[in-house]
């Protein structure tokens, strides 16, 4: 439909002849003894052609008849007048209801249906009276089609107001909501006491089973960092089969924390396939509220180690680097405990095949032949590299506990600082 042909259409009901504006005043003004009649018939037809209202609370249904009077008041007054229908104003009772309708979680698509049936209702008992009146059939077209043309323009002007007065409740009510879910959420890894079943009502998550957490974050300063994180988020989700709800909030520019709600354990190996440059990093199940604030601290030890790496894995499970975690907690400590057991050996230019023969080395049981075989080296090879380590660090066993740990150590945390 062309712009010019709806500004003609739009126009009609400016070329209504006086006799046919006359006769609208009267078929109007002979309304006024059927309104509860055409209140009723209206309202009845809302509730046909949209159930979900039926069972609406009884305050948002009289909210619905008061708002069906104020437009048959407002119209009868300009179609009776023949008033420029594009100023018609939405009468406060209107205005309210749209706040009501959002308030009770229905989207916009239901508020408009409701006009869309509202107005055609009343245009049929308005042809109906028509059609009575009229003894001319030519002015009854004439006339049925300028006040189809006035019906369509009136309702333009009052759509889009009540339209944006739901978009903003919604919004305000999503604000609101969205700030109550953060304090809660404050709340519960602050370690307070909280009635478990109100939280989760608040955070619209059940906190009396089994979570997952998880923390999201990408590499790079996109404009679409949100958006591609909130799509990785949403995949993790799916690819990890959750049946149960999930949660995941902005932590910072480029990460998300996030829990995933079970009633059985989940598996505690999963790997989701995202696209490159986005990490996750998880912590372990869980159960309860205690379990939630655990797996959540776990999954950011997890995010903090796999950010020491030299390559970023895709995915981390703090059982994997619960140790690497806890000797890295305090990485000035961790970076003078490297430099004082290593010694030597970080001097050297041969320093990273070492340290990666000897971490092999100790991986495998201290194994010459399964450590030969996972380096594709000989066994002579791995002897060599290993008496190296022990000459350069003054250790006599290769397995020792500190020598472990230093190694560990090494590939996470740098000895020279910064």
């Amino acid at each position: 439909m062309t712009s010019g042909y709806q500004a003609d259409f739009r126009m009609l009901y400016g070329q209504l002849s006086p006799q046919g504006r006359r006769l609208a005043a009267e078929v109007t003004a002979g309304m006024a003894d059927h309104l509860d009649e055409v209140r009723w018939a209206v309202a009845a037809q809302i509730l046909v052609e949209i159930p979900e209202l039926a069972s609406a609370p009884r305050e948002l249904l009289e909210g619905l008849d008061r708002t069906i009077d104020a437009y048959m008041t407002l119209l009868r007054g300009m179609l009776g007048t023949w008033a420029d229908p594009s100023t018609a104003i939405v009468p406060p009772e209107a205005i309210e209801w749209s706040r009501e309708v959002a308030a009770q979680g229905y989207p916009v698509e239901v508020l408009l249906k409701v006009y869309r049936l509202g107005h055609a209702g009343l245009w049929q008992i308005w042809v109906r009276e028509l059609s009575v009146q009229a003894r001319d059939a030519t002015l009854q077209a004439e006339t049925s089609a300028a006040t189809w043309a006035y019906v369509i323009s009136y309702l333009e002007a009052v759509i889009n107001p009540i339209v944006a007065v739901h978009q903003a409740e919604r919004e305000r009510l999503l604000r609101r909501d969205q700030s109550i879910a953060e304090a809660e959420l404050r709340r519960i890894l602050r370690g307070d006491v909280v009635d478990a079943h109100a939280a989760g009502s608040r955070l619209r998550y059940r906190l009396d089973r089994w979570h997952l957490g998880f923390v999201l974050w990408a590499e790079g300063h996109d404009d679409e960092l949100g958006a591609q994180l909130s799509r990785a988020a949403a995949e993790v989700v799916d690819q990890l089969g959750y049946t149960g709800n999930a949660i995941v909030v902005p932590a910072a520019r480029g990460v998300l924390h996030g829990w995933l709600g079970e009633w059985q354990a989940p598996n505690r190996s999963v790997r989701p396939d995202l696209d490159r440059g986005i990490h996750v990093a998880f912590g372990d199940p869980a159960t309860g509220i205690a379990g939630f604030r655990q797996s959540h601290e776990q999954a950011k030890h997890a995010h903090r180690v796999a950010q020491l790496a030299r390559v970023v894995p895709a995915c981390t499970h703090y059982r994997d680097v619960a140790v690497a975690a806890l000797l890295s907690a305090d990485p000035a400590h961790a970076r003078k405990f490297v430099a004082s057991t290593l010694g030597d050996v970080l001097d050297r230019d041969d320093a990273d095949q070492l340290l990666e023969t000897i971490a092999v080395y100790q991986q495998e049981g201290l194994s010459l032949n399964r450590a030969a075989a996972r380096l594709h080296v000989h066994r002579n090879t791995v002897t060599y590299r290993v008496r190296k380590v022990l000459e350069s660090t003054g250790e006599e066993d290769a397995g020792s506990l500190r020598l472990r740990a230093a190694v560990m150590l090494a590939g996470l945390v740098s000895p020279q600082g910064g």
